[in-house]
């Protein structure tokens, strides 16, 4: 199975793809597409564009889409609950957000995912996202020619780069001290275009996630104003030139004056994080020891040692290829610094239930089974004909039974009216029975009737012996007496001796032509001839009654 994870971001779209292994995965392939930084463009129209074309390329049947619902729409929290079955935290998740969200339960979707099990407790992240943020993202995807799989969020992405999603969640002791040592906890800033994340870790465990309104173009901005430069060019003077000096003695006044206009923007940025850190070191009793760097605008020259003179704790990039277990496929810091999020949402698809994917595509935006879509696509309209001619035999079967009702009253009439006026049946006597004995006892005169009439026509065994006399030769050719004649309903035997053998064949020949069945079948004589005499026996067929 293939999972391809989509990045939509404001300066350029990541997609990369993962296929799924028996034991792990591979990073098959990654795609940046950047962009129009022109504002008079449909962004929108360009997105689906690009992701249309590029998406016609994979088997929809073996390969499952994952989007990302931008963080600065998502409400999120670190909440404890006193239990750990995966089905109480999702029921309760919404009435603990209750208080914390910016807009109406009702229009919210919930997701949570379990950052570790304390004992027979949980330490969950809930999060709520409005329903017209998911229906957007669903939308876009459905222009694009695919359906989701999951929709999850870009933190939830990254995530995956630095935790054991294959696992599930990690299971610590309950604490039992009263005042617990602080935690030591890893930083990680994920630097977009638009806007930026954080993410809080301890011991492999996520703490936290905030967002933050900066990004890269914040530079460019600076930039801009600066030396009088439109959108277009001051991104690419930042992408081609930008840098921060450490030390203000070591440039020329031009490069002093380039690097502290963009110095002035990043201030902003360390500004915010110095608050949300303090934030959150207050909130956990949490300890800093390093930060890892991400996203396009990381890529900046000096971040990372300026971040570090900022707040005291080694900042560097994070190399995410060097922990995958693949890549097949050449890779550089261009590609390593932007598709952190597209690899981490292409491996939310792969998780499984143990530490299933975070997903905001529920209740009305539920994934639906696609095994019934396909069957309808195949064979919806053989359904629909076999549904009409289905009504039709129904149809068929109440007008001929209705019409089958009729006519066996219309013939219980008529044969009532005929019982009356043949057999002289009325009332009660006119049932079924006694007509059926009336018709019997015609039907069994009228058989007498025929016997009697073949009786009256039947033909004595005197005529027979006149009818076989006529046809055996004249005495005067033949030499033969009849010794016996017997006749038995419609068979007759003859029984006599000739004085010349040759004339037993004339005699048969004779007997033949009065056989109703042409046959004159030789039989044992039942005397002994006289001498010199030649005995001979026949059997024939002869007809009784006249009409038969």
């Amino acid at each position: 199975m293939i999972s391809v994870g989509v990045d939509i971001g404001s300066y350029s779209i990541k997609v990369a793809e993962v296929e799924a292994t028996s034991k792990s995965y591979i990073i098959r392939g990654l795609h940046e597409f950047p962009l129009s930084l022109d504002l008079t463009k449909d962004k929108k129209i360009e997105i689906i564009d690009t992701l249309r074309t590029l998406f016609q390329q994979y088997d929809p049947e073996r390969t499952h889409f994952v989007f990302a619902i931008p963080q600065k729409s998502v409400s999120a929290r670190l909440l404890n609950f006193p239990f750990r079955e995966r089905f109480k935290i999702q029921r309760a998740t919404a009435s603990q957000l209750e208080d914390d969200l910016p807009f109406s339960q009702e229009d919210a979707v919930f997701d949570s995912k379990i950052v570790r099990l304390v004992g027979k407790s949980a330490d969950v992240i809930a999060m709520a996202v409005p329903k017209e943020r998911v229906g957007e993202v669903l939308g876009t995807a459905n222009d694009c020619g695919v359906h989701p799989y999951v929709i999850s969020t870009e933190v939830m992405g990254l995530a995956n780069l630095f935790e054991r999603w294959a696992e599930p969640p990690p299971e610590v002791p309950a604490i039992t001290e009263e005042i617990p040592a602080p935690r030591v906890a890893e930083i990680f800033l994920n630097v977009g275009h638009l806007t930026s994340q954080i993410l809080v870790y301890s011991d492999g465990v996520m703490l936290g996630t905030r967002n933050i309104d900066w990004g890269a173009k914040n530079i460019a901005d600076a930039i801009g104003a600066k030396y009088s430069l439109n959108y277009i060019q001051a991104m690419r003077e930042l992408q081609l030139k930008g840098f921060l000096l450490l030390e203000k003695g070591q440039g020329t006044k031009e490069q002093v004056t380039f690097s502290q206009t963009i110095e002035k923007a990043v201030q902003d940025l360390v500004s915010v994080m110095r608050l949300k850190m303090l934030e959150l070191q207050s909130e956990m009793n949490l300890q800093w020891s390093r930060g890892l760097m991400m996203g396009g605008g990381s890529q900046l020259k000096n971040l990372g040692a300026y971040l570090t003179q900022a707040f005291e704790i080694p900042f560097n990039r994070y190399k995410q290829f060097e922990n995958h277990p693949q890549v097949s496929f050449e890779t550089n810091s261009q590609m390593e610094a932007t598709a952190g999020v597209a690899i981490g949402l292409a491996l939310e698809a792969l998780k499984r239930p143990r530490n299933p994917a975070v997903t905001f595509m529920k209740g009305e935006f539920a994934v639906q089974s696609d095994f019934f879509r396909a069957m309808w696509d195949r064979w919806g309209y053989t359904a629909q004909l076999l549904a009409a001619g289905f009504v039709i035999l129904m149809t068929y079967g109440v007008i001929r039974d209705s019409l089958a009702e009729r006519l066996l009253g219309e013939g219980d009439r008529v044969l009532k009216m005929q019982a009356e006026a043949i057999a002289g049946l009325k009332g009660k006597r006119a049932g079924n029975e006694s007509i059926r004995k009336f018709i019997n006892n015609i039907d069994k005169e009228a058989k007498n009737r025929k016997q009697a009439e073949k009786v009256t026509h039947i033909n004595s065994a005197l005529d027979v012996l006149n009818l076989v006399s006529a046809a055996l030769p004249p005495g005067n050719m033949v030499n033969l007496e009849i010794k016996r004649l017997t006749i038995d309903n419609q068979t007759a035997e003859f029984h006599g001796y000739t004085g010349n053998p040759g004339d037993v064949s004339r005699i048969q020949a004779a007997l033949q032509k009065v056989s109703t069945n042409g046959k004159a079948d030789s039989i044992t004589p039942k005397f002994a001839a006289p001498a010199g005499k030649v005995a001979f026996a026949f059997k024939i067929q002869v007809q009784r009654y006249s009409g038969g």
